[in-house]
């Protein structure tokens, strides 16, 4: 019996411990999200002036200062400049004079928070599954209010980034692994929306985040106050378990059965005494003739040439799905509009979009979900740069939802499509290579948006992304296949024999493929 046939019938897909552990897991996925996006109103951006005799009465009436932000009439440069103060208190831009010249440092402290997470990506993917999910989930917990103190107090902008750097490491091993956890406690009927709702937790964290950060207007008040709610997940030592199926996995059978007997418990089952022993060994590493299989590598994704095809359109847009999303939410006014209400609009969209993708993955697949989603959201991109600088603000509004909800659909769609596109000999590492190469179109997002588009207008943001969206619609329908419906493949050769079309076919009424075999004859 497969560990899983022997968990759902006589603990249930989703009985009453199933859905507390669940509930668990995902609450620090609302901190991390805010953590992802705090350098976003932490460093929002501020009318400023050059410190002289004029601009120290810049906002009193009857004072104007015709001169740039950014130049004096003689060339000169200024080191000091003054902050309108009406509306922020006090920013980390203003901290460290991170204008004109300097706004680079500005992206770079983004950019140092993806870093961090690129770097965790392949860090705690590893620890997961070497000492368990359980200790991993708690070291990036720890690891996360650490350096969320330490940036609310950091004198300078470097130890900022390099802070900023350390949540970043954190959060795939919370994030992640809180999917991981929940996918393995879940049937598979549920698995689908166990990752909708993991992502409904992580838009909901980013509500919080634009609502906190209209109340509290000082950087380090915000980040204090984003940090803080952590704490309370320092109790999860106690109240999560290890996964079971690690265990198990592990071949620790009788920790797997006191977590898995307080399971039982709280659903009101019981199990049988030693049920491990009825269990499937899996752990056999050789191939179905009998001979040990070849460990595969990246480079094998390269290859064969149908894989190569999948693994290069693949590879293209992961970093731009990723540079789309988190650009529109780094800056949520680029269309128009007021960056905090723009910033809770489009995180309250993403809600609806998860759902609608739950709901039509499985009925008109997975390639033209993410197809139609990339052409919406690089197409309302295009349309807003046609308009010129004038847009309505209901029509910046209604362009940025539609933007950012048609790319959190497709963030969603290609979690599952991804894995469905490799076989599984090789699956493990292309996600690995997926998540990784995400990050550099996360980067390329922080310099785009909080440097060049600042500096140099938003066409230098609006024309990449809608292009590179709409590329991405016409190359996901040109060259990648649909999945619903089809078996997942096992190895490279079925790729490129195409034996997942021939298993389909296989699967078809018994009346009919006798009809065809008669006609043949």
């Amino acid at each position: 019996m497969k560990f899983d046939d022997f968990l759902f019938t006589y603990l249930g897909e989703m009985g009453k411990y199933q859905k507390i552990q669940f509930l668990l897991v995902c609450l620090p996925t609302i901190v991390v999200s805010m953590h992802a996006l705090s350098w976003t109103f932490a460093s929002v951006d501020t009318p400023y002036r050059y410190s002289n005799p004029c601009s120290r009465e810049y906002g009193q009436p009857g004072i104007t200062c015709l001169y740039d932000r950014c130049k004096l009439p003689n060339n000169e440069t200024c080191s000091e400049h003054i902050f309108d103060h009406s509306k922020v208190e006090y920013t980390a831009v203003q901290r460290w004079e991170i204008t004109c010249d300097r706004s680079w440092i500005k992206a770079t402290i983004q950019a140092a928070y993806y870093v961090g997470q690129m770097a965790g990506s392949m860090t705690f993917g590893v620890l997961g599954d070497r000492i368990g999910r359980k200790k991993v989930f708690f070291l990036a917990i720890l690891i996360q209010i650490t350096c969320a103190y330490l940036i609310a107090i950091a004198p300078y902008w470097w130890l900022y980034a390099i802070a900023r750097a350390g949540t970043g490491f954190s959060h795939p091993g919370i994030f992640v692994i809180a999917v991981v956890i929940g996918m393995e406690l879940v049937g598979p009927q549920y698995r689908k929306l166990a990752s909708c709702i993991t992502g409904l937790f992580f838009a909901l964290g980013q509500v919080f985040l634009g609502i906190e950060a209209i109340y509290f207007t000082n950087y380090q008040i915000l980040h204090v106050v984003i940090a803080s709610p952590a704490l309370l997940f320092l109790s999860y030592w106690w109240l999560v378990p290890e996964s079971a199926r690690w265990l198990v996995s592990q071949k620790r059978y009788k920790e797997a059965d006191e977590v898995l007997q307080k399971a039982a418990k709280i659903n009101g089952a019981v199990l049988p005494e030693n049920w491990w022993e009825q269990l499937d060994d899996s752990s056999s590493s050789t191939s179905k003739d009998g001979a040990v299989a070849r460990k595969l590598t990246g480079a094998d994704l390269f290859k064969t040439p149908e894989l190569r095809k999948r693994t290069l359109v693949v590879f293209f847009l992961w970093p731009v799905i990723s540079m789309v999303y988190y650009g529109m939410a780094m800056k949520a006014n680029v269309l128009g509009g007021d960056i905090y209400i723009n910033f809770i609009f489009a995180a309250f969209v993403e809600i609806p979009a998860l759902f609608i993708v739950y709901l039509l993955i499985d009925r008109i697949g997975r390639r033209y979900i993410l197809a139609g989603g990339l052409f919406i959201a690089g197409a309302c991109l295009l349309i807003n740069w046609l308009m010129g600088d004038n847009v309505q603000l209901w029509m910046a509004i209604t362009q940025m939802a539609f933007t950012k909800g048609s790319i959190t659909g497709v963030y969603a769609a290609i979690y599952t499509y991804s894995p469905e596109l490799f076989p599984t000999v090789i699956r493990n590492t292309a996600m690995g290579f997926c998540s990784t190469i995400a990050r550099v179109g996360a980067i390329a997002a922080s310099y785009i948006s909080m440097w060049i588009a600042e500096q140099f207008g938003k066409v230098f943001m609006i024309i990449p992304f809608g292009i590179m969206a709409v590329s991405a619609a016409i190359l996901t329908l040109i060259f990648l296949p649909e999945t619903m419906g089809k078996p997942l493949p096992e190895s490279i050769e079925e790729i490129e024999e195409g034996s997942s079309y021939r298993s389909s076919h296989e699967m078809q009424p018994l009346s009919k493929t006798t009809e065809e075999n008669t006609e043949t004859a």
